[in-house]
């Protein structure tokens, strides 16, 4: 079990340990142990000095910056939860996480601060503007003032700063929701140390280590590869976003050793153009999730690294993994020692090996997976069935590790058949002039839902609809192999780089989707 039960205790422990040795590099600054701490301390005792009190949300909207990484952990620090808003959201949902969270206060640079102005009604108390500014974005109907002069009200502070208790809630993100609104996840101050604790161990991240991480910090990955870093006792440099063409220099300009990214980053990566230099970087390890299984070895040969390829959610970002060197293409690893797992069918009786199954699971230890849903205990219970937390992910048992299969939700309906859409994408994604490519069921004339796919091609390719359908057939059984297939110059996306599908469910094809029936002359 990890020694601390906050974030604030972990890096108190570093800060007397060792307090001149660097922990933190984000917007092209370094730190130190103790001047990050002094940092995250500022900010909660400014909290605590506008009338923050334990268990109070507090908003934030911003991009990665120190400011930012300073916030989080500084309301954190003051017993308060934060409320990371996804920099996306604007309108409808924006107002939605606002009033469904109640935050007393919220954060962020003037033009955040302007989108929440615009799309909400329930006022905060106050608002603390990151940066320079023109304007008050939200007039008279808050008390404003800068971060600087929130952290100057800290930094003359004197209160004492209790450490957190590990059931206090530190966090609530929310999550994309399927069927429903978006739900907040819980997170106790315990679950990032826990966490960054299993991470580290199993898979070998050590104090000398240098971990990149590009995604945003309102996102669950970027808060575990930070926890991971310093519950190892290393670096963590926080990038601004993702660039296709800049990763790899980034990469080597930092020195790091450890990098974290997800199945588009890798894809994209992956089909750049070769350089003779691919190899040569600094990176021993990537940590990966969604790495297509057909393209993980020669990714490892070519850019000199080995893949971690790990599994989890925001209610438990570590389930699965495996250890370094031994990553099999196609396969989520096992899980770790700290989660019991099982398949399940819809009833929740166990599935035999081989067979498709929802994962399910429960944690060995206290405190180190979300504590419940924000305002939603039905749909905590719901999710909890049996005493198993509920993924709504499906995966095959094989010997050598879980298999995942796609989503439980985001499955296609074809004639009697349920059609992974992930084992769609996988198949279209190996075609060379395939950059991304997004399935959907849509409705068929003859009932249930046909296949189709939105595809991006890759810069300066053509793409022949009839020649990518052929070749993904040769991988998908045939009731899988898609009917309509539309060229898009775009997908919807998440910051974190992900395809929200709910977007492109949303937006369906339209007239210019070839038509593989009439094209064929088929039925």
């Amino acid at each position: 079990m990890p020694d601390h039960d906050s974030v604030l205790a972990l890096l108190r422990v570093a800060a007397r340990q060792d307090p001149d040795r660097e922990c933190l590099r984000i917007g092209g600054r370094s730190y130190s142990r103790r001047q990050t701490l002094d940092e995250v301390e500022a900010v909660a005792r400014g909290l605590r000095a506008l009338g923050v009190d334990p268990g109070d949300r507090v908003g934030l909207m911003c991009d990665n910056r120190p400011e930012t990484l300073f916030t989080w952990l500084g309301i954190n620090a003051a017993r308060a939860i934060d409320v990371p808003f996804n920099a996306e959201a604007r309108g409808r949902l924006l107002a939605y996480f606002v009033q469904d969270a109640a935050p007393r206060v919220l954060i962020g640079t003037e033009d955040y601060l302007q989108v929440l102005a615009e799309a909400v009604t329930d006022d905060p108390e106050y608002v603390v503007l990151i940066g320079s500014a023109r304007t008050a974005p939200f007039g008279a109907r808050a008390k404003q003032l800068t971060f600087d002069e929130l952290v100057a009200l800290g930094a003359g502070g004197t209160e004492e700063l209790p450490e957190p208790r590990a059931d206090d809630t530190a966090t609530i993100m929310y999550t994309s929701g399927t069927t429903g609104p978006s739900k907040g996840v819980m997170l106790p101050q315990r679950y990032y140390p826990a966490k960054g604790d299993h991470a580290a161990r199993l898979m070998e991240v050590r104090a000398d280590d240098v971990v990149l991480c590009v995604q945003p910090l309102f996102h669950i990955d970027a808060r575990a590869f930070l926890a991971t870093a310093w519950s190892a006792g290393g670096t963590i440099v926080v990038g601004r976003r993702f660039s296709v063409s800049a990763f790899w220099d980034q990469v080597r300009a930092e020195r790091a050793t450890i990098f974290s990214t997800i199945g588009t980053m890798v894809w994209m990566l992956f089909k750049e153009p070769p350089r003779a230099d691919d190899a040569d970087l600094p990176a021993r390890l990537a940590i990966c999730s969604s790495t297509p299984g057909e393209i993980l070895h020669d990714f490892e040969k070519r850019f000199g690294v080995d893949v971690i390829e790990a599994y989890g959610m925001t209610e438990c970002v570590l389930l699965t993994s495996a250890p370094a060197g031994k990553t099999v293409p196609g396969r989520v690893g096992h899980a770790i020692p700290e989660v019991e797992v099982r398949l399940v069918s819809d009833g929740d009786d166990p599935v035999a090996p081989g067979q498709v199954g929802e994962l399910v699971y429960r944690p060995r230890e206290p405190f180190a997976m979300m504590q419940g849903y924000w305002a939603k205990p039905e749909a905590t219970v719901e999710a909890w069935a049996n005493l198993w937390f509920h993924t709504g992910d499906l995966m095959r048992q094989h010997p050598d590790g879980l298999e995942y299969i796609g989503r439980k939700k985001d499955s296609i309906r074809r004639r009697g058949e349920n059609i992974s859409a992930w084992e769609v994408e996988q198949a279209l994604s190996a075609h060379p002039h395939v950059r991304e490519v997004a399935a959907i069921g849509v409705a068929s004339e003859v009932g249930e839902e046909d296949v189709a796919v939105l595809v991006v091609a890759m810069d300066g390719q053509d793409i022949d609809p009839a020649e990518l359908v052929a070749f993904a057939a040769r991988d998908l059984p045939r009731f899988a192999v898609p009917r309509y297939v539309e060229v898009v110059d775009s997908l919807p996306k998440t910051p974190s780089e992900r395809i929200e599908k709910g977007k492109v469910r949303e937006r369906g094809i339209t007239a210019a989707a070839w038509d593989g029936n009439q094209a064929l002359g088929r039925r």
